[in-house]
């Protein structure tokens, strides 16, 4: 649950400096002996960690049955807001 929290602790931070992040994000990590999280760069936008595969990551078959890439459930996730008339619970 460290990872989770650290994600979180980002967005929060984010939040109070800069109004929030825009679009994905990943924490680049490394994970020492003594099994600690050290986070070394934040990238802010969709890379080799947040999509490993050109079809996304194995896991999104259990999730969608399909492979999807991280640009497309993006896309996807969008679609079902405006759908939804969510929109704006999804944009900053």
């Amino acid at each position: 649950m460290e990872v989770i929290e650290m994600g979180e602790r980002t967005v929060k931070a984010a939040e109070e400096i800069m109004g929030g992040l825009w679009g994905p994000f990943c924490l680049e990590t490394i994970l020492t002996d003594e099994m600690e999280f050290i986070v070394f760069e934040i990238s802010a936008r969709i890379v080799a960690g947040t999509n490993p595969f050109v079809n996304g990551s194995p896991y999104t078959w259990l999730r969608y049955d399909f492979p999807m890439s991280t640009g497309r459930r993006i896309a996807r996730e969008i679609k079902q807001a405006i759908e939804e008339d969510r929109l704006d619970d999804i944009l900053t």
